[in-house]
């Protein structure tokens, strides 16, 4: 299991500790909270709304967003690429999550120092960029894998293939909408643009689910 130097829980608190998001939150169960995180764990979640149905339909995935967990003056917080790229409370998070998709992955393997101070001197740059709408892979703006990924491989560790738009399944009525709404119909997607997908980090075979907190049953 990933053991991070306490130089990661620097880059991440130097990075992105200044700005927290202030959002609305619908109470999930706690048992979707019993994890025992460690900073760089990378956290998904299902959500609703035109966006993440789209993102379903094309992936057959039920994750629709991701984050990265650090800890901030005794604080969950996570890193994420919203509107814009900030970190928001641990909690905030999770009861963001529709019931039963919320989850927490680490890499199998440590990071080294070095590889950390890289990732550190990447993501001190993001803090602020705005969500990108129409998934580009580059740093311009980011999307919520995106911005996962690219952390990741700062610190040497390609989480997952990036895939061609065309691989992901284009033709459901709700990913047509986006398309429509953000390139004015298919015809203006690039459809050899690279992307990963939150479903697509949750598959990576270098990720292992965290551990979860056992709590003792009432007798």
């Amino acid at each position: 299991m990933i053991r991070f130097s306490p130089s990661f829980i620097c880059l991440l608190a130097f990075a992105f500790g200044p700005v927290v998001a202030e959002a609305g939150s619908i109470r999930k169960p706690a048992a979707e909270k019993r994890y025992n995180f460690r900073d760089g764990d990378i956290v998904l979640q299902g959500n609703a709304g035109p966006q993440s149905d789209a993102v379903r339909a094309a992936t057959g995935s039920p994750y629709t967003h991701c984050g990265v967990v650090f800890q901030h003056e005794g604080k969950w917080m996570v890193m994420e690429a919203v509107q814009p790229v900030r970190t928001t409370p641990l909690e905030q998070f999770i009861d963001r999550s529709l019931a039963g998709t919320f989850r927490a992955y680490r890499l199998r393997e440590t990071v080294g120092a070095d590889a950390v101070a890289k990732a550190r001197a990447w993501a001190t740059k993001q803090a602020g960029k705005n969500y990108d709408v129409r998934f580009q892979w580059n740093d311009t703006e980011l999307y919520c894998s995106e911005f996962v990924w690219k952390l990741y491989e700062q610190a040497g560790v390609e989480l997952c293939p990036k895939r061609a738009f065309r691989t992901y399944n284009l033709d459901d009525p709700a990913v047509k909408q986006i398309i429509e709404q953000r390139y004015g119909g298919r015809a203006n997607l690039p459809l050899d643009e690279p992307a990963v997908a939150p479903g697509d980090i949750a598959t990576s075979k270098l990720l292992i689910e965290a551990p979860r907190i056992e709590t003792k049953k009432m007798r």
